[in-house]
C-alpha cells in the first residue's frame, strides 16, 4: 500500500500534519446574524436517544469506576512474562488472528503500556468515536473485528493525520491506492480524511489482501509494505506462507508491524490492568450525526451560528481541505454533534447566506519598471505613475496554480478567471496571463512661480533650513575633489515621519476571542480590522496578540 516510513504513529508519535489551507473567502456582511433556537421538544428527544445509546454502550472516562484494582494514579504496573502469556492465550481463543507471545511482542507491550501510556489513554478515548463505525464496516465486509486496531497502528486514530510520505487519514492511504478504492482527491476535498469513506475503502483493500494470501497476518504485512514485498518474502522463505517464517525477508519496518498489532490488541483489552484509562474525547460515535447540505458552507460562518470552534468542526469534517464545503455537483455531508445539529437545521439558510463570498476586485500585481527615460530639459521634474498591464508567467515543472496565485498575491479564483481555467490543472510550459501594475517615472515641466515675492520668501526659508541641517562632505570623482552638499536623510525626514505617523488604539486578544466577536464589540466590521492589520487571517488569532482597532485623530 505504501510508502517509505510507516513506523507506527502510535509508537513514535510522529508529528503528523494536515495540509488544511485556510479559506480566504469573505462571508457576506449584509445578513444580520439573528440565530433561531432549536425546537425544545425535538432537542429533548435527541437527548433521550443519546442517553439511551450511551447507557447501552457503557462508556465512561471516570477513573473512580474504571480503576477496579485501586491503583494510585502514578502507579505503572509491570507483570512477569508468565502472566502476560497466560492472558494472551485467553485472548487468542476469541480471535481468528494468531496472537502469539514472544520477546518482540513484549517489547511493544512495554511501549504502549509503559513508555507511551499517555498516547494509549488518548486512543482509548478516541476509540469511542470510531470503533462502533469500524465494527459495522468490518462486519459488513466479513472481516474480523480485531482489525479495528490496525487504525491505531496507522494513525493513532487521528482522522486528519498525514505522514511525511503523504499517506493520509485514519487508515493512511496514499493518493494512488485510495483512488483505486473510490477515494477522490481534489483541491477542495480529500476522501482519505472522510472517516466513513476511508473505512469502507480500507475494508475493501483488506478483503482483497486476505483473498490474495489466505492469511490475516500476511494481509496486515501487505497492507504495510505492499503485496509485492510480501510475495517476494514468500519466495525467499521457500514458499512459506506464515508471517514468522517470512519475517526476516520483509522490509525492516514491516517486521515490527504484526508484533505491534498483537501488542495493541492486548493492551486495549487489558488497559485497566495497566492502570490506563481513556481521555474523554470531543464527542462519541452515538453523540454525532450527519446531515446533507445543498450550498456552500464556510466553517467560520457555521462556527458563528452554532457556537462551535472551527477547529472542532474541521476535525469532524476533515475531508474538506479548505475548511469550507464547496458549491459543486457532488453530494456533500456535514458531521456535527447532535447537540449542535438542531441549531444548524434551524438556521440552515442563515449559514448559507453568511457563507456567500463577496466578490472583490483583485489588486493587480505590482512589478518593477524598466523605464530608463531621462528628463527632456532642466526645467522638468520627475513624477512616479502606475500603469495597469499584463505579464505572462510560463509554468515551470512542479508549480501549482495555487502556488502561482500566492506568488503574485492574488486569489486562486482570480487567476483562473483571468485565464478562463475551469479546473486547477496546469502543465509545464503553459503560459498564464497575470494582471500587473507597472511603476514608471515620467518628467513634466515645473510649474511657474506665482510671484517673485513668494519665490524669494520660499528661497530664504529653504536657505535657512539648509544652513541648519546640511553637512558638507567631499567625494573623490576620479579627476578632481568635488565638493558636494549632503543633506543627512535622518535629519530631513525625522520630523516629517513623526508628523505623518498615524496613531492607533490597540486591543489585546483574550482567550475565546474571534475576529467577528472583537469587531462586533468595537463597532467595526471584520474587513475594517483586517485592513488595519495587514496579513491577518480570521482564524489565526492568538491569546496576547495586539490588534489595531482604530486610528486616533
Amino acid at each position: 500500500m505504501k510508502r517509505t516510513t510507516v513506523l507506527l504513529a502510535l509508537l513514535v508519535q510522529a508529528p503528523f500534519v494536515f495540509a488544511q489551507a485556510n479559506s480566504d473567502s469573505v462571508p457576506c456582511a449584509n445578513v444580520e446574524l439573528v440565530i433561531a433556537g432549536d425546537n425544545p421538544e425535538v432537542a429533548e428527544i435527541d437527548r433521550i436517544l443519546v442517553s439511551s445509546y450511551l447507557n447501552h454502550f457503557c462508556f465512561t472516562s471516570d477513573q473512580a469506576i474504571l480503576n477496579a484494582y485501586g491503583y494510585n494514579p502514578e502507579t505503572v504496573p509491570v507483570y512477569p512474562p508468565e502472566i502476560v502469556q497466560a492472558r494472551m492465550k485467553a485472548l487468542d481463543k476469541e480471535t481468528p488472528f494468531d496472537l502469539v507471545y514472544n520477546s518482540t511482542v513484549q517489547g511493544f507491550i512495554d511501549l504502549y503500556a509503559v513508555r507511551r501510556r499517555d498516547i494509549t489513554s488518548k486512543v482509548l478515548g478516541m476509540s469511542q468515536l470510531y470503533f462502533p463505525m469500524f465494527e459495522e464496516a468490518l462486519a459488513r465486509h466479513n472481516i474480523p473485528l480485531e482489525m479495528k486496531y490496525l487504525a491505531i497502528i496507522e494513525s493513532a486514530l487521528n482522522p486528519v493525520a498525514i505522514s511525511k510520505a503523504g499517506a493520509g487519514g485514519l487508515w493512511q492511504f496514499m493518493v494512488g491506492t485510495g483512488k483505486q478504492y473510490g477515494l477522490n482527491v481534489t483541491s477542495y476535498q480529500d476522501d482519505r480524511f472522510d472517516a466513513y469513506k476511508s473505512t469502507d475503502a480500507a475494508c475493501k483493500y483488506l478483503r482483497f489482501l486476505y483473498n490474495t494470501f489466505g492469511d490475516w497476518q500476511l494481509a496486515l504485512a501487505a497492507y504495510n509494505s505492499g503485496p509485492g514485498n510480501v510475495n517476494k518474502a514468500i519466495r525467499r522463505a521457500g514458499g512459506a506462507k506464515d508471517f514468522w517464517s517470512i519475517k526476516p525477508f520483509l522490509p525492516k519496518e514491516t517486521q515490527g508491524y504484526v508484533p505491534a498489532f498483537i501488542a495493541v490488541n492486548f493492551v486495549m483489552n487489558h488497559a485497566a490492568e495497566y492502570n490506563i484509562y481513556p481521555v474523554k474525547p470531543l464527542t462519541t460515535y452515538y453523540e454525532t450525526d450527519t446531515v446533507a447540505v445543498h450550498q456552500r458552507i464556510d466553517f467560520n460562518a457555521l462556527s458563528r451560528v452554532i457556537d462551535m470552534d472551527v477547529a472542532n468542526i474541521s476535525f469532524l469534517n476533515g475531508t474538506y481541505k479548505l475548511r469550507e464545503i464547496p458549491a459543486n455537483d457532488r453530494a456533500h455531508y456535514l458531521v456535527l454533534p447532535i447537540s449542535k445539529l438542531g441549531l444548524f437545521m434551524s438556521n440552515e439558510q442563515l449559514v448559507y447566506e453568511q457563507s456567500k463570498v463577496v466578490e472583490k476586485t483583485p489588486e493587480p500585481v505590482l512589478t518593477a519598471s524598466n523605464d530608463n527615460s531621462t528628463p527632456a530639459s532642466g526645467k522638468s521634474e520627475a513624477k512616479t505613475v502606475w500603469e495597469t498591464g499584463w505579464k505572462t508567467h510560463k509554468v515551470k515543472r512542479g508549480e501549482s496554480l495555487g502556488g502561482i496565485a500566492d506568488k503574485y498575491n492574488v486569489s486562486l479564483s482570480t487567476i483562473k478567471k483571468w485565464n478562463k481555467i475551469k479546473g486547477s490543472k496546469i502543465v509545464p510550459g503553459q503560459n498564464l496571463k497575470i494582471q500587473t501594475k507597472v511603476k514608471k517615472t515620467i518628467y513634466v515641466e515645473k510649474e511657474e512661480e506665482a510671484t517673485a515675492q513668494n519665490t524669494n520668501a520660499q528661497t530664504s526659508e529653504a536657505k535657512a533650513e539648509s544652513e541648519s541641517t546640511e553637512e558638507e562632505s567631499y567625494q573623490n570623482t576620479g579627476d578632481s575633489n568635488k565638493k558636494v552638499s549632503v543633506k543627512p536623510k535622518e535629519q530631513v525626514t525625522k520630523k516629517k515621519k513623526t508628523e505623518d505617523k498615524p496613531q492607533y488604539k490597540y486591543y489585546t486578544v483574550q482567550r475565546g476571542d474571534t475576529l467577528w466577536k472583537i469587531a462586533s464589540a468595537k463597532g467595526l466590521s471584520v474587513d475594517e480590522i483586517k485592513n488595519l492589520n495587514k496579513g491577518l487571517r480570521a482564524n489565526s488569532l492568538t491569546v496576547g496578540q495586539k490588534l489595531k482597532i482604530k486610528q486616533i485623530g
